[in-house]
């Protein structure tokens, strides 16, 4: 801890002057007059508080005499117990650059954005609760053995003709290296580690337990090699996009397959790895056995958060929206033959269906810990490691499937447009029916994973709808209510799945209590 040398409080840092300040007698001094004695200086270690949370088992550092008594990673609020220790110090650290006063508005303008914000969001008090925790992190440099020959593509349209052109790049790699950063910390999320960076290399200092003053900073204890197949994958992409950039757009870096090859290429390799300190501000709300964070980088201020829907306040809007609906409906009625109305009925359904699907998919990938190798252990870190080994990084591809499905649509629609409602029904009935079924059977291996029961059940109302539209369709029934009421049915799955799929929602937008006591994945050592 750090005295104040006019009336011994302790000292904090403060943000703005980056000095420590005594908030007693209001003295400040610089950071370098609390840098320890030369022989304490050339310790790897310093000496520090390390308090456990009974409930979660999450542990966090202070260099302060302040009993710890909430809990940021599953919100409990009691004292926490603590322990004297040494910790391995960090190379450099990145000081506080947000305030806290800063930190609370980027969140409250976030905040403004998203649609049913529960009223607790914007209680000030709750703001009150934001926590500045430096957040433990492996630089790892990348280096590399080879200058690789690459083959580079480069397609593009000019004129009325298009164009394929092939080069060969020799990049001079040899003697460069990449740093990689990646959290240190099983108690802090991967994924909310990548969406809040990057810290700036700049502003990074020496090490000195002195910035530590008034805040808490998490224990490390992920082996960096948990994460030497993403660091190597992570830094042969900067390469491949440096490439790419020296030619016209379209230009692709033609690679192996699997990750190995690509490493093997390049000569990837871990030259160095260290430990440094990057300043993360954080907030906890907790309701029942959920907790949703908002994280705000320190020196930045990008934010990440997770924000339920006020459920309540998503019924009061849609039931006017209903009727606003309703209304329509009744007048176009009139205009709109039964058949038609079956179709865009299907639509609905199928569209409702491919975002539950979505939704499945991520809470799955959450629940599983499968972009954050930090919370993994033994098979389960072997099994994921294997999968960049093999097939890279993942890359998102979601806005190419919507657009897929649109296009598919859209050229089913052009082809029968001049036909009848009823084939234009059939047509429309049959694709919305068969990419449905496409939808499920790619979903079953997920379905296996989720632990929601209720969802497992209500995934296959849609495409049960979609059927039976197909099948209303194709028999072209005498009676409009047939029609009508197959309709109904689809319209009512596509009901039940979203209101489904709010909760869910909330559930995505939330997490379980963590539970980090005795856990495989972290290793008490490797802060030592």
């Amino acid at each position: 801890m750090y005295k104040c040398k006019s009336c011994g409080g302790d000292l904090v840092l403060n943000i703005a002057t980056q000095q420590l300040k005594c908030p007693f007698c209001d003295s400040v001094y610089p950071v370098s007059d609390y840098e320890d004695a030369k022989e304490v200086k050339e310790q790897e270690t310093y000496d520090t508080t390390i308090y456990t949370c009974s409930q979660c088992g999450a542990e966090i550092m202070t260099t302060g005499s302040t009993a710890v008594t909430f809990c940021s990673y599953c919100g409990t609020e009691a004292n926490l117990q603590g322990r004297l220790s040494q910790e391995k110090k960090p190379r450099f650290i990145i000081p506080f650059k947000q305030t806290k006063e800063q930190c609370k508005a980027i969140y409250s303008e976030h905040a403004k954005k998203q649609p049913y914000v529960p009223k607790e969001f914007k209680d000030a008090e709750f703001l009150e609760n934001f926590r500045g925790i430096y957040i433990p992190y492996w630089e790892m440099n990348v280096g590399f053995e080879k200058n690789p020959e690459l083959k580079v593509v480069v397609k593009y349209t000019s004129g009325n003709y298009d164009y394929t052109e092939e080069y060969s790049a020799h990049p001079d790699i040899v003697n460069t290296n990449i740093p990689i950063p990646q959290d240190a910390s099983a108690s802090f999320d991967d994924e909310i580690s990548s969406q809040i960076a990057p810290y700036k290399k700049e502003d990074m200092v020496d090490f000195n337990p002195a910035y530590l003053a008034g805040f808490f900073a998490d224990t490390a204890d992920v082996e960096a090699d948990v994460y030497t197949e993403q660091a190597l994958a992570m830094a042969e992409d900067h390469i491949i996009k440096n490439v790419e950039s020296q030619f016209r757009s379209g230009a692709n870096v033609s690679l192996p397959a699997s990750q190995q090859a690509r490493s093997e290429l390049f000569g990837s390799r871990i030259v160095e790895s260290h430990l440094n300190l990057f300043p993360v501000w954080f907030l906890t709300w907790r309701k029942g056995d959920r907790v949703a964070y908002g994280v705000i980088n320190g020196e930045t201020g990008k934010i990440t958060a997770d924000i339920p829907v006020d459920i309540s306040k998503f019924l009061r809007t849609s039931a006017v929206i209903a009727v606003i609906l309703f209304i329509v409906s009744c007048i176009a009625s009139v205009l709109i033959l039964p058949a038609t109305i079956l179709m865009m009925s299907s639509i609905a359904a199928l569209m409702v269906h491919y975002y539950y699907r979505k939704e499945i998919i991520s809470i799955t990938d959450r629940e599983s810990h499968a972009n954050d190798l930090g919370a993994l252990s033994g098979e389960e870190l072997e099994k994921a490691k294997t999968g960049i080994k093999k097939h890279g990084l993942k890359k998102p591809n979601s806005i190419s499937k919507i657009v897929g499905i649109m296009v598919v649509f859209a050229v089913l629609f052009v082809m029968v447009s001049g036909s009848t409602a009823r084939t234009r029904s059939v047509v429309v009935c049959f694709a919305a029916c068969v990419t449905g079924i496409v939808f499920q059977v790619t979903l079953m291996k997920y379905l296996a994973k989720l632990k929601e029961n209720s969802m497992k059940l209500i995934v296959f109302l849609p495409p049960a709808a979609e059927i039976i539209a197909f099948l209303i369709a194709l028999t072209a029934p005498v009676h409009d209510w047939v029609y009508y009421a197959g309709s109904i049915a689809a319209l009512a799955a596509a009901t039940v799945a979203s209101l489904s799929m709010i909760r869910q929602y909330n559930l995505l937008t939330t997490r379980p209590i963590p539970e980090f006591h005795n856990r495989e994945g972290g290793n008490n050592d490797v802060g030592k």
